[in-house]
């Protein structure tokens, strides 16, 4: 995978033709909670004309799925040797097929005002991507479902509230949007970075840890960060599956040090500037540069552009600005990007929608 660019991240700033940085000044305010489940970090103008809203760019988490069998890393747990038929390992639930589509009935509601009456138009103001991961692919179309529900006039069948919408992906050794992890840059960086004295003195802490936990989860070669997310991720979806729990499974969910060494994992994975740029940097660029031809084309005619991807697409987005305050997304969160236009100046609003409960 080629991963080779050059972009800053961390300051993204919208400005229209012939205006200065002065005219646009951003200020942030502090994240503050807002009903249904959303955070908002933005600004508020006061000002003769309301804020217009431009452009949104929804990245998403996938909806809720069934444990991912690693029957080598975990041996001691039961499940790794389900077949979870009919869905499949890592497939989405029935319960996660609701959560998403209702995501969609969410967004339509909030931005109604923005996307207009007609629900078939989507063919030149929506874009909708995904990574090459059946359970992604399988949540933009539900999302879309509940965000665009064809009309009286698109309805083609009086049973079905559906209508066919073209959705993309790129194919998984070429994804710079949501694998940009699997690139020989990020890992030969993240190799480096893993060696340096200060990053193996945090692991080091938690060696005796390690160990107690291979002899629990009975790996025979010895744990590393990626088998503690894999195993907190199998856990924490086992539990909330209702699947029998062994008391050691409880235990270990239970334990805070399993939580400290998966939020270690994504410090690590972040910790140069390098690392967030790679991780984050090809959606960013992807997604100021949609705001911009937003703020500067009138010929630009996409509103939404969707991302179903990854918790750690969105955890790799929250550093690289710098808002990230250690959760773990759950299924069907989101980042929402808003665009806004108020009087001679473009700004730009992130809404984090954490989880919701059906």
């Amino acid at each position: 995978m080629n991963c080779s660019f050059k972009i800053a991240v961390h300051s993204v700033k919208i400005f229209p033709k012939g205006a200065t940085a002065t005219e646009t000044k951003m200020q942030t305010s502090k994240i503050i909670l807002w009903p249904l489940a959303f955070l908002l970090l933005g600004i508020v103008f006061v000002g003769a004309k309301e804020p217009e809203l431009r452009q949104l760019n929804v990245v998403f988490r996938h909806a809720d799925r069934t444990p991912e069998t690693f029957p080598k890393r975990f041996p001691n747990d039961p499940h790794m040797y389900e077949s979870f038929h009919p869905i499949g390992p890592g497939g989405l639930t029935n319960e996660g097929k609701r959560r998403v589509y209702h995501l969609g009935e969410v967004l339509r509601n909030r931005y109604r005002d923005f996307l207009g009456s007609s629900r078939d138009d989507h063919r030149e103001s929506l874009f909708a991507i995904s990574s090459d991961v059946a359970r992604t692919k399988m949540s933009l179309q539900l999302i879309l479902v509940g965000l665009y529900p064809p009309s009286a006039d698109s309805k083609w069948h009086e049973q079905l509230e559906w209508q066919p919408i073209p959705t993309y992906y790129n194919e998984f050794s070429k994804d710079t949007f949501f694998n940009s992890d699997r690139c020989q840059m990020f890992i030969d960086e993240l190799t480096r970075v893993r060696s340096l004295p200060d990053v193996q003195k945090k692991l080091g802490k938690f060696d005796t840890y390690l160990e107690e936990l291979r002899k629990t989860v009975g790996k025979k070669s010895k744990l590393n960060l990626n088998d503690i997310l894999l195993l907190h991720n199998n856990l924490d979806i086992e539990k909330r599956m209702n699947l029998t729990m062994l008391p050691w499974m409880n235990d270990v969910l239970a334990d805070e040090r399993l939580i400290e060494m998966r939020r270690l994992y994504y410090e690590i994975n972040s910790y140069t500037d390098l690392l967030k740029r790679l991780l984050s940097g090809f959606m960013l660029r992807k997604i100021n540069e949609d705001m911009f031809e937003a703020s500067t084309n009138a010929n630009f005619t996409r509103k939404v552009t969707l991302y179903g991807g990854h918790d750690k697409n969105i955890i790799a987005l929250l550093q690289s600005l710098k808002i990230y305050d250690g959760h773990f997304p759950d299924f069907t969160s989101a980042l929402i990007f808003e665009l806004w236009f108020h009087d001679k100046g473009y700004y730009v609003k992130v809404r984090i929608r954490r989880f919701f409960t059906i």
